[in-house]
């Protein structure tokens, strides 16, 4: 027989023993359903000498046992075994159902539900197998989805708050789409403390909107300039006192004047007493002059700038008195007045 011929019918015999029909005829492996993936493995084939197969391949950590089968026996002898690996259930209930669905294919689980009109709002109430149970990875937690919800209180609220209390609980605001964010919320249905189903509405009724008047720009006052300090104010000037070197001829018109009374010289009129008697002496200089002229009327200033006031006396010359004559364009007279017994006069010369 040819050498191709023997390997092939060997080959057909222990694909013929192996297939599962010959597969169930073998006796079933030793039960280690609950045991840990390293405690079956230990009794398969380190006690028993099986080879064993796992579904899934790689093996997860932290897996356990859910169910085996005899993959191959020969002659009733068992000579391979399947594995079936499961976990433990993750705790879904009271997850929404887009979380619990996260976190069952994380443990390697899916989910499945019997309420088509649920949403991924809706929230666990119970589940099969209940949590801790053992599955076998790649099936299905059965979940009971529970889509109802409290609706919150709203009254009172801004609509920013209430929006977002009500995505909170997975509900929409109806009657706020064009709303401000800062008006109030006066009235809702239902009220506060009912149920309603998760992806539903809560009706509102809104604030008035006050219309927003344009903001009025403060006016604008002129710059104020500081306030002149007393020191900056001009102080009046104190009157001109009469030179003594100017004759009261000087004047055009000597005017008698009246002295004034004591009251009128004192310091009330805020004339120093001093200036005041100058002033009253001058004036009874000027009105002496007036005298001796005659009452007759100045000549004009052209004229008096050609003219000279000499002082000449009738007695003797007193050593105590004397005489200046003036050589600028204007007269001028000094007088020393002291006690003497002679006789003085006033003349007008001519220069």
């Amino acid at each position: 027989m040819p050498v191709r011929l023997i390997v092939a019918l060997a080959m057909a015999v222990a694909a013929f023993w192996a297939t599962p029909a010959q597969a169930a005829k073998c006796p079933p492996p030793p039960n280690v359903i609950g045991q840990t993936y390293e405690q079956a493995y230990e009794t398969l084939h380190n006690h028993f000498g099986y080879g064993v197969a796992t579904v899934p391949d790689p093996v997860p950590p932290g897996s356990f046992v859910s169910s085996a089968e005899t993959l191959s026996c020969i002659e009733f002898k068992i000579t391979g075994v399947r594995v079936y690996l499961g976990g433990k259930v993750p705790d879904l209930t009271g997850m929404t159902l887009t979380a619990a669905t996260a976190e069952a294919q994380k443990a390697g689980f899916g989910v499945t539900t019997g309420q088509p009109e649920a949403t991924g709002e809706w929230k666990v109430a119970e589940q099969t197998p209940a949590p801790g149970g053992l599955l076998a990875y790649g099936q299905a937690v059965s979940l009971l989805l529970d889509g109802s919800t409290e609706v919150p209180y709203l009254i009172g609220r801004t609509v920013e708050e209430a929006r977002q209390l009500a995505a909170d609980r997975g509900l929409t605001l109806r009657g706020a789409d064009d709303a401000r964010d800062d008006q109030i919320v006066e009235d809702q249905n239902p009220p506060g403390g009912d149920e309603l189903t998760i992806g539903d509405a809560i009706d509102v009724v809104l604030s008035v909107v006050s219309p927003v008047s344009p903001p009025v720009s403060p006016p604008v006052s002129p710059p104020v300039s500081p306030a002149a300090s007393p020191d900056d104010s001009p102080s009046p000037s104190p009157p001109e006192s009469p030179r003594p070197d100017e004759s009261p001829a000087e004047s055009p018109e000597a005017v008698p004047t009246a002295p004034p009374s004591g009251e009128e010289t004192g310091s009330d009129l805020g004339v120093p007493p001093g200036l005041a008697l100058v002033a009253v002496a001058a004036a009874l200089l000027g009105l002496a002059g007036w005298k001796a002229r005659g009452g007759r009327r100045a000549p004009d200033r052209d004229h008096d700038r050609r003219r000279a006031v000499r002082l000449v006396s009738r007695a003797d010359p007193s050593p105590d008195v004397r005489i200046h004559e003036s050589r600028g364009s204007r007269p001028a007279v000094r007088l020393h007045v002291v006690p003497d017994p002679g006789r003085q006069e006033i003349r007008e010369g001519l220069s």
